[in-house]
């Protein structure tokens, strides 16, 4: 292929690989593409280093491609909530991240170990987005596509799903190298002499068998489970509020959440747990403001016993701050417990730098800084069963549901993963949230009950498998007897070991990236070939 006909067809190859990640996840959900990915992309950089001198920003542009192309539809929920500029900027940031790990690859090419420096990197970049900038974004995670129908999702419980990209890049990438490899043997060898050009590529086949053999063998059980809960998840959001316009929305739902939960009593008797979601409750229910919505759910609760909902709460100072929090009503209108929710959405649930930034008309959308809560927790339930919660998306961020199911005593037998995905009107978005509570399940072993207001709501069982799940902006309730876990998963209790460990490799990377540039402007080269 000619330098010119090289150069055109390496950006088309980057979007090709950015195609790959985007239908590997929901709504499209073909997995099997997240393996072709990584291969893509190293073909689009072979390519461009024949055509090109090598440099850096060649690299960049090719990773920014694929990103773009994955990210830019992927995350267009976020359009209606946050507007063009907010879903514009994400959509870079994460673009800006794949270009990284474009130049990260780029030295590698012709190492036989690529395969394993693209696993490598590829999960580091993750790693890194999932907390840079301010709180992360780790959206879009090669792991969450395999939630369903993925031979690799068990090996979440040892390894989390930092693990499962590993193994997906390294098995696509190393595939890609050894194909690479034995093609160019038999072109260099005058004999074209196949069985000798396999031989030459031992390393990437080397590293493509000992992915698939650490994918099928790091597999473990999940934990024993020992009686079960009777759980009652109410779904009362059913306002396109996009369409139609409500005079009062939280009293409307607050309403709705009532009258379901007492149908549902009413019919299957009370249950020992019923969960409201998020923004069950959006007024604080102690001021004289939230007093009519205090009414409703003393009614509730003191039909259901036990009740859990997603509740806006007064900050330390009700005008500038609140709380975003997940109450434990027993017996009425009384609070037992609460869990504020830990990792807060920027420009979503806060304003970073308000002082500066208060102009901008979209984050009026925002006019008071909700307050993080401190430290992991569980609530109790009156026979004494732990129970976990992550808030809305909580569940992206696995070093916080981890540490909630583990808590400061007891470990949380049950997880419950409550949102309002109302915001993001009829789109991918719950799907994809709910691929997030699906990989959660599996790493801590626990069943999860993923209570969205608007919908989709379900049971996942530890397997990663969904149950009774509800369409999006109907109202709607479920009930199921939900196993109870008290044994640990290894994930666990190791943590994001893979994580920690890419993290750290990418940083040595991009070091090394940097003390070779510095180096040839050093010595007054220029760039090579």
């Amino acid at each position: 292929m000619s330098s010119r006909a090289a150069a055109a067809a390496a950006p088309a190859l980057a979007a090709c690989a950015g195609l790959a990640v985007l239908v590997a996840h929901p709504p499209v959900g073909w997995w099997w593409t997240s393996f072709l990915a990584p291969g893509l992309l190293l073909a689009a950089l072979d390519l461009d280093a024949r055509a090109a001198t090598g440099r850096r920003v060649r690299a960049a542009r090719l990773g920014a491609v694929a990103g773009l192309v994955a990210f830019a539809p992927m995350l267009s929920w976020l359009i209606a909530p946050a507007g063009v500029v907010g879903w514009g900027l994400l959509t870079l940031i994460q673009a800006a991240w794949m270009a990284l790990l474009a130049v990260l690859i780029r030295p590698a090419l012709n190492s036989p170990w690529l395969a394993l420096v693209a696993a490598v990197a590829w999960t580091g970049i993750d790693a890194w987005r999932s907390i840079v900038p301010l709180n992360g974004f780790g959206w879009g995670a090669l792991a969450y596509a395999h939630v369903d129908g993925s031979w690799l999702l068990p090996t979440a419980r040892l390894v989390g799903g930092r693990g499962i990209t590993l193994l997906v890049v390294l098995i696509g990438a190393a595939a890609y190298t050894a194909a690479r490899a034995t093609v160019r043997g038999v072109r260099s060898d005058p004999d074209h002499d196949v069985e000798r050009a396999v031989a030459r590529a031992r390393i990437p086949f080397g590293l493509l068998v000992g992915g698939l053999l650490v994918s099928v063998l790091a597999t473990i059980e999940p934990p024993e489970q020992i009686g079960s809960l009777d759980v009652l998840v109410v779904q009362g959001n059913d306002i396109r509020h996009w369409e139609q316009p409500v005079a009062d929305p939280p009293l409307t739902i607050t309403t709705a959440q009532r009258d379901l939960t007492l149908e549902a009593i009413d019919t299957g008797g009370q249950p020992e747990l019923t969960v409201w979601p998020e923004s069950s409750i959006d007024r604080d229910p102690s001021t004289d403001r939230g007093a009519p919505l205090a009414a409703l759910v003393e009614e509730a609760a003191a039909a259901a016993g036990t009740l859990i909902a997603g509740a806006s709460l007064d900050g330390p100072d009700p005008r500038t701050q609140r709380l975003i929090a997940a109450v434990q009503y027993q017996d009425g209108f009384h609070e037992a417990d609460r869990y504020i929710k830990r990792r807060l959405v920027p420009f979503g649930e806060f304003v970073p730098l308000r002082r500066w930034l208060d102009w901008f008309p979209p984050l009026e959308q925002v006019p008071r800084d909700a307050q993080p809560g401190q430290g992991p927790q569980t609530l109790l339930l009156p026979d004494g069963t732990p129970v976990a919660v992550a808030i809305c998306f909580e569940t992206l961020f696995t070093e916080v549901v981890r540490s909630n199911v583990r808590g400061e005593q007891d470990p949380a037998q049950l997880l419950l993963a409550v949102t309002n995905d109302a915001s993001f009107r009829d789109s991918a978005e719950p799907d994809q949230h709910l691929a997030q509570s699906q990989l959660r399940a599996v790493e801590t072993g626990r069943w999860v009950v993923h209570g969205a207001l608007s919908g989709a709501s379900a049971f996942v069982d530890p397997d990663g498998a969904v149950h009774d799940r509800t369409e999006v902006f109907t109202r709607d309730t479920l009930r199921r007897q939900v196993p109870l876990v008290v044994g640990p998963t290894p994930y666990l209790v190791i943590g994001d070991v893979v994580g920690w460990i890419t993290r750290g490799a990418a940083v040595v990377l991009l070091g090394a990236v940097v003390l070779a540039a510095w180096r040839r402007r050093s010595d007054g080269a220029g760039p090579t070939r």
